[in-house]
C-alpha cells in the first residue's frame, strides 16, 4: 500500500479504525463510517483505488471481528 499516512484524513481514518469502543458499540455505524470516509477520501483523489480497496478490506474485516466479539459477548452475557 503507497498511502501517504500524514494526510490528516488519513490520520482521521485510522484513528477512527482505532477506536475500539466505536467499533464494540455499533459495528455496523463503524463500519459504514469507515468506508464512506475512504470513499470521500478516494472521490478527492487523496487515495487510488488500490489504497482504497486496502482500507475497504480492513474496514470489512474490522466489521466482521466486531460483530463476532458481539455475538461472543451476548453468548457470554445474554442479559447484558
Amino acid at each position: 500500500m503507497s498511502i501517504d499516512r500524514s494526510i490528516p484524513e488519513l490520520e482521521a481514518w485510522y484513528a477512527q479504525y482505532d477506536d475500539v469502543s466505536y467499533r464494540c458499540a455499533s459495528p455496523d455505524a463503524y463500519h459504514h463510517e469507515l468506508i464512506r470516509t475512504a470513499e470521500a477520501m478516494r472521490d478527492d483523489g487523496a487515495l487510488d483505488w488500490d489504497d482504497w480497496l486496502a482500507l475497504k478490506a480492513l474496514a470489512d474485516d474490522a466489521h466482521v471481528r466486531a460483530l463476532k466479539e458481539a455475538v461472543q459477548a451476548h453468548v457470554n452475557d445474554p442479559d447484558a
